[in-house]
């Protein structure tokens, strides 16, 4: 009967490297912008795009300006 010698590499693979902090429990300043996921008629969209083009604005400065003064009034 032959003989099976032990294989000579490590079929466990590497181990883990050492711990590493997590990089996601920071908070993001305040400034940063983030995604604002939300859907809205398509007829709603082109109007909003069109009057934010006409006033030369983007439409997440128009967004934000409308909300203060959404705020501002109630």
């Amino acid at each position: 009967m032959a003989k099976i010698s032990k294989p000579t590499t490590n079929r466990k693979g590497a181990p883990p490297p050492e711990f590493e902090a997590p990089t996601n429990l920071t908070r993001s300043s305040d400034q940063d912008l983030r995604p604002l996921n939300f859907k809205v008629p398509a007829a709603f969209k082109r109007e909003f795009k069109a009057y934010a083009n006409e006033m030369d604005m983007s439409m997440v400065s128009l967004l934000m300006t409308c909300f203060e003064q959404y705020k501002n009034s109630r």
